[in-house]
């Protein structure tokens, strides 16, 4: 995952380009794509949001079984 990230901001990057605030820089410089630094933070966002979802299930199951452990656990009741 961390080398999707170098590889998207690698095809995002401009040589002397800045950040793409058009406040206080001339409209000829060139500044970098967005879009890339846009997903690579929305994926940092999802990967999050992922792990806690997993880890609050790793809880629960702990709670109410008693284990971790695959092996020991059965089948799920509804």
């Amino acid at each position: 995952q961390s080398g999707t990230y170098i590889l998207l901001l690698g095809i995002g990057w401009r040589r002397g380009a800045t950040a793409p605030v058009f406040a206080d820089i001339d409209s000829d410089r060139p500044v970098v794509d967005p879009i890339v630094q846009a997903l690579c933070l929305t994926d940092v966002v999802v990967g999050a949001t992922v792990l806690s979802l997993l880890l609050a299930l790793a809880v629960k199951v702990h709670q109410t079984a008693g284990t971790r452990d695959p092996d020991a656990l059965s089948e799920l009741g509804g």
